[in-house]
């Protein structure tokens, strides 16, 4: 194919697929359809006639806009006001443009020169979280391909701050990560990759709802100090993946503070009320913490993926990525190459989507997104509190909220599932305590407080039926 021939293709077949994705979210964002598809894997293999297209190929427009329409109605609808089962934003047209974008550049700032715009770009978005963390002045920030990445990222940093030879000469044994049962499962991960093993990873004592218990932090540390083992880090939630709860940062920070240990907040979540006046006070001492990450793919609306990792100081990771790599990396170009502070090589330019976010929409209008899905939840709860077959453990903090529907006790996982067969609601579940819980997570813009009463009434009818 000529150069020619590939632009007057994108053209043709761009315009095409846009104007079928467009119509494809148009009728979600009505409601209409399955929120979510039921049906099995080989199903879903037949119905996209996958064997056929890897031995055959030869797909033409209109049978690859038939693929696009098939796929895009089996996939999770987001924005769908249904949708209300995972941290995943619905995307936003800054987003798909810079997806688009990419796609076409094909630039990777994994070195500056080789991806000049891509670099800047990524520099000032991270500025912009670092400032809004409070860590303008002398923080280092680089994106990254999601939260788990991201965690790592912090943690090795942090395990390198414990003891410089560990990323030259590996891990030396007897280190420890502090961190609360309801923290993500990517700490966990993280410790298993670094050597420390999942058992490295010291469960801190909470309050009933998973919150971490300061009263507790000096007795889980003389404990791991009389094994003769030394903490890496402490890990706090900002907030609970499950619950959508904060932990008190401020307090964790001042226990860091006065015992020299390193403080990781983990925001890939609920960073994003930083932008809120009104919800900032949620992550009141975060200033104080030493790194944290943020995802622009949750309360950003960015598409997937796009994490900032945020460190207070640029000297944290000088014992990190230094790679003897010539072909790629000058000294004199140090500050300006990313790839220096990842643990990615080749990657595309994240922050692009963020950029596009707040240059097309405007800060205002994220703080918009951000308090309104936060208030959805607590309208949820305020009509749980009205209705007696319906529990809600607390007070939402964010946009997650967990409750049950007491006439089926235990058995809230079946009625999940009976609800996803039903078609029209789409929600998570955890476990609070022991027990099973639906969970949550209100992160379309097109759910409002009727669409809620009606998830509660749809469940009963499920239930029921």
């Amino acid at each position: 194919m000529s150069h020619v021939d590939l632009v007057d293709d994108v053209r043709e077949v761009g315009t095409a697929v846009l104007e079928t994705l467009a119509a494809h979210i148009e009728t979600a964002r009505t409601g209409a359809g399955e929120v979510v598809s039921s049906a099995d894997i080989d199903t879903v293999a037949k119905r996209l006639e996958l064997r056929r297209w890897i031995e055959e190929g030869g797909m033409t427009l209109p049978e690859l806009l038939s693929f696009v329409t098939t796929y895009s109605d089996i996939s999770a609808g987001h924005h769908h006001p249904g949708y209300m089962a995972h941290q995943i934003a619905p995307s936003d047209t800054p987003g798909v443009v810079a997806d688009l974008l990419q796609a076409m550049t094909n630039n990777i700032p994994l070195v500056y020169e080789l991806a000049p715009a891509a670099a800047a770009v990524d520099r000032a978005v991270c500025r912009w979280m670092l400032d809004n963390v409070g860590w303008g002045a002398t923080g280092l920030g680089a994106m990254t391909n999601g939260g788990t990445l991201g965690n790592l990222t912090a943690l090795l940093a942090a395990r390198s701050h414990a003891d410089a030879t560990a990323w030259r000469d590996g891990n030396p044994g007897d280190l420890v990560i502090f961190a609360p049962a309801t923290s993500h499962y990517s700490v966990r991960k993280a410790a298993a990759v670094m050597g420390l093993g999942e058992r490295g990873v010291y469960p801190l004592r909470t309050d009933a709802l998973g919150r971490i218990d300061p009263a507790e932090l000096e007795p889980a540390l003389a404990e791991v100090r009389a094994q003769g083992k030394r903490p890496v880090a402490v890990v706090a939630n900002g907030c609970a993946t499950g619950t959508g709860l904060y932990d008190p940062i401020a307090e964790v920070a001042q226990f860091c503070e006065d015992n020299g240990l390193w403080f990781h907040v983990d925001g890939a979540h609920g960073a994003a009320a930083l932008i809120s006046p009104r919800h900032r006070g949620l992550l009141a001492g975060i200033e104080r913490a030493d790194s944290t990450v943020w995802d622009g793919h949750k309360m950003l609306r960015t598409s997937a993926l796009c994490t900032g990792v945020l460190f207070r100081e640029k000297r944290y990771l000088d014992t990190m990525f230094k790679q003897d790599a010539s072909y790629l990396y000058r000294p004199e170009a140090e500050d300006v190459d990313p790839g220096q502070y990842t643990f990615e090589t080749s990657k595309a330019p994240l922050g692009l989507k963020i950029l596009l976010t707040l240059a097309y929409r405007g800060e205002a209008s994220l703080r918009s997104y951000v308090e309104r899905q936060y208030g959805l939840a607590t309208d949820l709860w305020e009509l749980i509190q009205e209705r007696a077959d319906f529990t809600a453990p607390y007070q939402p903090q964010s946009n997650i909220l967990c409750f049950r529907y007491e006439p089926w006790g235990d058995r809230q996982l079946e009625l999940r599932s009976r609800l996803i067969q039903d078609g029209r609601f789409y929600l998570s579940s955890f476990a609070l305590g022991g027990r099973p819980y639906l969970r949550a997570a209100l992160m379309s813009p097109t759910t409002d407080r009727q669409t809620l009463n009606d998830l509660l009434e749809v469940i009963v009818k499920v239930a029921e039926a």
